[in-house]
């Protein structure tokens, strides 16, 4: 998609330079015809048309050279830009990628770290660094999203979506994540993750929540998923919501999340509106239910469970 984008800006180049100079041309044929036909019917003024016939074919020629010499100028530097355009976004891939490998080994070794003072009580010093790695990995995750948005190849698979609800459960132990009914759906692994971490993490961090719903439903094909918390909501304009650095005040952030979150779902050949609920901020989302899913693949949960495999899940595991 980004290549197709920068050749279309290059024919266009291409296509003013060429009318440009084309109507230049057709400009000073004109002209100099007509004071040849002066010439032909006013001999007494030759010498005077002669100089003016000079002068015609002399500033046509100089326009004619500027406009080539001007439209191969901007050629140049618009090929020059889009080469630097792309170097950047390698670079800023590369360097999120290494920057994401240092923190995910940053992290495992602060939980580590938990793990061995653990019964030694709550530590607030590794809670805090535990919550900010996790933050930086979402930031440095959208981040490659960002940039790969444009020309990003998605893989499409069926996930059963209770899965990756659960492993929310590990990012934020403190919040109170509920599910209510469970399905499977055709997704990317790694932008369906990225969605559901975005929403969970600005409930938390925006909206001060301290309990995410998530309530699945069945409906004709897709899988409607409404994602509710109890935080303090939004006040600002709904129709904002998800635009790329747009700031709805001065505590807010940069609307990177929720517009990563818009474009990973429109992608997936999904849809998703926010809207404000009773108490706190609501997410809705649908995709489509992975092929095969029959009346039955949407199913109730225990609110409370922190694992469980649906015999939905074990029958299509036994059908693999």
């Amino acid at each position: 998609m980004e290549r197709k984008h920068n050749w279309i800006v290059i024919a266009l180049v291409g296509l003013w330079v060429a009318f440009t100079v084309t109507l230049a041309v057709w400009w000073l044929i004109f002209g100099l015809r007509q004071l040849d036909l002066i010439n032909q019917s006013n001999l007494e003024g030759a010498v005077q048309l002669h100089r003016h016939y000079q002068m015609l074919l002399g500033e046509g020629s100089i326009l004619i050279v500027s406009l080539i010499g001007g439209g191969m100028a901007l050629f140049y530097y618009a090929r020059r830009e889009q080469k630097r355009h792309a170097q950047v976004e390698e670079f800023f891939a590369a360097f999120t990628h290494d920057a994401k490998t240092a923190l995910t080994s940053l992290r495992l070794q602060a939980e580590s770290l938990q793990e061995d003072y653990a019964e030694s009580g709550e530590n607030p010093l590794l809670d805090r660094l535990l919550r900010d790695t996790v933050r930086l990995q979402l930031q440095l995750e959208n981040s490659l999203f960002l940039v790969n948005l444009p020309h990003g190849k998605f893989f499409l698979e069926p996930i059963t979506l209770g899965d990756r609800i659960e492993a929310l459960r590990l990012h934020w132990p403190d919040l109170a994540i509920r599910q209510s009914g469970d399905g499977m759906l055709m997704a990317d692994a790694r932008a369906l993750e990225s969605v559901l971490t975005n929403i969970v993490q600005n409930a938390v961090t925006h909206g001060h929540a301290t309990q995410v719903d998530f309530n699945v439903q069945r409906s004709e094909g897709r899988l409607r998923v409404t994602v509710i918390d109890n935080g303090a909501g939004f006040q600002g304009d709904l129709n904002q919501l998800g635009k790329l650095f747009v700031r709805h005040a001065r505590g807010s952030g940069s609307g990177v999340g929720l517009y990563i979150v818009r474009q990973l779902i429109k992608r997936m050949d999904g849809t998703i509106n926010f809207r404000s609920g009773d108490s706190g901020f609501v997410a809705e989302f649908e995709l489509p239910e992975a092929a095969g899913t029959h009346a039955s693949g949407v199913l109730s949960q225990d609110s409370h469970a922190g694992s469980v495999r649906t015999n939905y899940e074990a029958t299509v595991a036994g059908r693999r």
